[in-house]
């Protein structure tokens, strides 16, 4: 151990010279290389770990009573957690890498007391006078978690965390069967583990929390130690997960072995069970995830590693049709049994079923139309008008927004007509949902509900794949750019209905009155929908639009400048080709009568994005 720690020393000191001065002694740097391996690998022979043996968790425990000489083999994963990664990965393979990633996925294991930290928290909480929660300074769980996090496995968690993907890549680099049947252990354990942690903390009143206020002042110390906990075993999963999934994408998947005996070899796991048993494991952090923004968030904050890992699993699942269907039948039964329990806290459920909306979403275009009737809308339904769990909201509008995309480019390709052949009563769903999707979307105009970003997107969306709808018929084939389509019908009725809500906002105000910010979002909306629209539309359109334009009254004459700049914007950069020589031929027409002798406001933002944290509103739709 001795030797371990000299090498390691060296090793970290030849890599701050070689940063420091621009110079590499790649000789000594081999040879201290060779040696730090040399002197893990006998620490490794000394301090074996049969994980299959009884109690081999505790020889893990990081606590005096079991490391009471300071030779344990988690003491020799500590020393290298930094210097290992600096070796040479051909020096790697010289390890026993399957016996180096199983040790160090105990270690974590047992530093996270696979999973249990948390059985005994609901016993530690009781209510303030104030009514608050409060959790006991004396209890077994804080005295439990302040142990835990202050051991030298959980600080030193990011460097086993990253040595633990090393040693998984390494092992499918140069012994693909072995590592397929490692990672298959690393995911089922890592899966038990944050399944414990969910069931255990369901359980606890802290649960339906969704303030710090809501928790005492004199417990909000312990509260952030405890999510400090949480969000350093999402850091460990994430790290570890996703070298498994990179394996799995990139290293073809061994062959099974035909046993040449009678007793049948282990069989070697599909790539698309390591992508379920993933996508399983964040689901069960699924109430950790928000602290985050959650898996689809765009903003600058949001958690990039995580979202890589989720699209890098839903990726490998969307590839087998069959079980990305049986995966969302299992999502939303889940849902419906968890919601019919009436057991589990709200604030709980929103966080698993926005998580289970955005796996759907994800997996739209593979999945059938009866699939979508029948599990995928009722389960988006509720949400669409109901803001208050803003997640969960803005997800199951992107999933709607999925679904009308899919079936537009299904019917580009010609397949729109199979899919609406195969099912009995009538048209595809997509086509079906379109009238009320669009009274949802007008029903959220309103301040509260969708912003008008996401508005203008989402409405814009809609119009665009509905006017795809029927692309594929042969009727269709034959017509030319300037006789509508059929998909022109369905792209119609979503601007009339509209047009109604505007007309009927518009036909109360008095002529000459102010705009209100119902109308100038309704407005904005109409312009988003220009450059989604064929050709034989967009005169109607555009006479709508100029209408639009001509109810801002002179006092309003900065409004009026943000719309005509948002469809001067339209017009320039988002139209087609198809469609750009009659759009700019109208502006100039019109330009003087638009502007109304005004010039044209440019500037750096566009409008409409005058909302509180623009740049996130658009992070799902």
């Amino acid at each position: 151990m001795l030797r371990l720690a000299a090498y390691d020393g060296t090793l970290l000191g030849l890599e701050d010279w070689e940063n420091e001065l621009s110079l590499k002694e790649s000789r000594v740097r081999g040879k201290v290389e060779e040696e730090l391996v040399v002197a893990l690998a006998e620490a490794m022979d000394m301090y074996p770990l049969n994980a299959s043996s009884m109690g081999w968790e505790t020889e893990f425990m990081p606590n005096a009573a079991n490391q009471s000489e300071g030779c344990t083999l988690s003491t020799a994963y500590l020393i290298v957690a930094r210097s290992l990664p600096l070796v040479a990965s051909h020096r790697l393979k010289a390890l026993p890498l399957g016996a180096l990633s199983s040790g160090l996925l105990a270690i974590i294991d047992s530093a996270f007391q696979s999973g249990t930290f948390l059985s005994s928290l609901e016993q530690s909480l009781f209510s303030n006078p104030d009514g608050k929660l409060s959790i006991s300074p004396t209890s077994q769980f804080a005295t439990n978690l302040q142990s835990m996090s202050s051991s030298p496995i959980i600080v030193s968690m990011a460097p086993l965390s990253r040595l633990g993907a090393l040693a998984v890549s390494a092992l499918a680099d140069s012994r693909p069967r072995q590592a397929w049947l490692v990672m298959a252990e690393i995911m089922q354990r890592l899966e038990a583990l944050t399944r414990t942690v969910e069931q255990d903390w369901v359980r606890t009143r802290l649960s339906g929390t969704g303030e710090e206020s809501d928790v005492a002042v004199e417990s909000q110390e312990i509260a952030k130690e405890l999510w400090s906990t949480l969000k350093t075993l999402l850091f460990t999963t994430i790290m570890i997960v996703q070298a498994v999934l990179t394996t799995v994408v990139y290293v073809p998947q061994p062959t099974q072995e035909t046993p040449a005996h009678t007793s049948a070899t282990t069989p070697i796991p599909s790539a698309h069970s390591f992508a379920l048993t993933a996508l399983h494991i964040f689901s069960h952090l699924s109430f950790v995830l928000p602290q985050f923004g959650g898996v689809t968030s765009t903003a600058e904050n949001s958690f990039v590693e995580l979202k890589k890992v989720f699209y890098t699993a839903l990726d490998v699942l969307a590839s087998d049709a069959g079980e990305s269907e049986r995966f969302v039948r299992m999502l939303c039964e889940d849902t419906r049994s968890q919601e019919s329990s009436h057991k589990l806290p709200s604030r709980f459920l929103h966080a698993k079923k926005a998580y289970s909306l955005a796996c759907i979403e994800q997996l739209v275009p593979v999945l059938q139309d009866e699939v979508l009737r029948t599990e995928v809308y009722p389960m988006c339904q509720p949400h669409l008008s109901d803001s208050s769990h803003r997640e969960a909201y803005e997800s199951s509008h992107s999933v709607m927004l999925a679904i009308f995309a899919s079936y537009a480019e299904r019917a580009n390709k010609g397949e729109a007509e199979a899919i609406s052949h195969s099912h009995q009563e009538g048209p595809a769903f997509a086509e079906q949902v379109v009238p009320s999707y669009v009274r949802s979307l007008i029903e959220n105009s309103e301040d509260g509900a969708l912003s008008t970003t996401q508005l203008c997107m989402a409405f814009a969306a809609l119009v665009r794949s509905a006017g795809a709808f029927g692309s594929s018929t042969p009727a269709n084939a034959n017509l030319n750019c300037n006789t509508p389509s059929p998909g022109d019908a369905f792209a119609w009725y979503c601007i009339e209905a509209l047009l109604a809500e505007i007309h009927s906002t518009n036909n109360p105000r008095p002529s000459h009155t102010a705009v209100d910010d119902h109308l100038y979002r309704l407005h904005l909306t109409l312009v988003a929908t220009v450059p989604s629209v064929s050709l034989p539309l967009l005169p109607r359109l555009l006479s709508e639009v100029r209408e639009a334009v001509r109810a801002y009254p002179v006092e309003q004459a900065t409004l009026r400048g943000e719309v005509v700049q948002a469809l001067l914007k339209e017009l320039s950069q988002n139209v087609g080709d198809r469609e750009k020589e009659y759009v700019m031929g109208w502006w100039y027409e019109t330009r003087e009568e638009l502007l109304d002798g005004s010039p044209l406001p440019f500037s750096s933002q566009t409008a409409g994005d005058n909302d509180q944290n623009s740049e996130m509103l658009v992070s799902r739709l």
